[in-house]
């Protein structure tokens, strides 16, 4: 090695051999140099198409299916189901997210699943959502305002029973009410008398009644929402979208059920609740909402102008006409109309 330094040492004081020299190492330089920024901008360049590719492979899909996976509670009733069924696929396809079941699926929506427990109880459990973690903590939220609204109502006759909820997993566990929804179950009952009909527009009215003396607009008040016990009282009940102390709701009724007027830029009224409630009785004296043939683009135009479906053949008919013309200012003046209406003429809910 010292033999070969001596030479390059050697050659290298020789004038024209270092000119030589110098632009060799000159050439090579600026070669190199050039190779290297080549280099770094293919590298750069298969790093942006690999950050783009691995972009475009957790881009939000488009719609997302709910696939769910048995839970322990099943393993009882099912002892010879392998291991496998219990477990979610290592492999799972863009857009579908899994989740372990609690119960026995009996209802659901936007935000939760709903499950019948093994314990006769339904739990409400916040859907996931790791696509947009945002979405995922909305629903959280609404969970914590469902919760904080059974927290104000208390031991409420006209609510679902609180049995417990869960901070952490934002899980709501609540009395399960058999008979279902009010709109299931008018579609799939032909003769209902007219005594329940008449307790379950009383009730509707209390249960508002109920929400607005702890400062809670409800905000979708819609015969979907109230449930029935076994005994067939009302219930109201999914207040995950509701205004609480004036807060800004995240859900609205639909046009047969919104008041003239009506739009997400002004604040919540509870006159909003009691205009809906009118349509509700509407559907328990009639056996079906207000214009039930019409689109709701040509609901939503009538009620804009005013325009409601004529009552004054149902022996109710100037409560709910009161109710959609704001003649009433709180729930309490609907329940004392009623009775007075009910009181008159006892026969009156027979109607429909």
């Amino acid at each position: 090695m010292s033999y070969a330094m001596s030479i390059v040492k050697h050659f290298g004081g020789l004038p024209f051999l270092a000119a030589i020299w110098q632009s060799a190492i000159t050439q090579g330089a600026a070669f190199w140099n050039l190779f290297l920024r080549l280099l770094g901008r293919q590298s750069m360049l298969s790093l942006e198409t690999k950050v783009n590719k691995e972009a475009e492979s957790v881009a939000p899909p488009h719609h997302i299916t709910y696939k769910p996976i048995p839970g322990s509670w099943q393993r009882r009733e099912h002892p010879n189901w392998p291991e496998s069924v219990f477990r979610i696929p290592e492999t799972v396809p863009h857009g579908t997210i899994y989740y372990i079941t609690k119960g026995k699926q009996v209802g659901g929506g936007a935000t939760s699943h709903v499950e019948l427990l093994p314990s006769g109880d339904i739990v409400k459990s916040p859907k996931s959502n790791p696509y947009s973690p945002k979405e995922e903590e909305d629903h959280r939220r609404d969970m914590r305002i469902e919760a904080e609204a059974y927290r104000r109502l208390g031991n409420c006759p006209y609510t679902p029973r609180l049995v417990d909820w869960d901070p952490e997993s934002c899980c709501l566990t609540l009395e399960y009410l058999e008979k279902g929804d009010l709109a299931t179950y008018m579609t799939k009952t032909a003769q209902i008398p007219g005594e329940i009909r008449q307790r379950w527009a009383l009730q509707a009215a209390a249960a508002l009644a109920a929400l607005h003396a702890v400062d809670i607009v409800h905000c979708d008040v819609t015969p979907r929402n109230f449930m029935l016990s076994a005994a067939l009282d009302l219930h109201i009940a999914d207040f995950a979208g509701s205004s609480i102390a004036g807060s800004a709701p995240t859900t609205a009724a639909g046009p047969r059920f919104l008041p003239p007027g009506w739009s997400w830029h002004r604040a919540v009224e509870k006159t909003d609740d009691i205009f809906a409630l009118g349509s509700v009785i509407y559907f328990v004296i009639v056996g079906e909402e207000p214009y039930a043939g019409l689109e709701e683009e040509e609901v939503e135009k009538l009620f804009g102008k005013a325009i409601f479906p004529d009552v004054s053949g149902l022996v109710c008919g100037a409560v709910i006409r009161g109710c959609w013309d704001g003649a009433f200012k709180t729930s309490e003046q609907v329940i004392n109309s009623l009775n007075n209406v009910y009181d008159t003429n006892p026969r009156a809910a027979q109607v429909g």
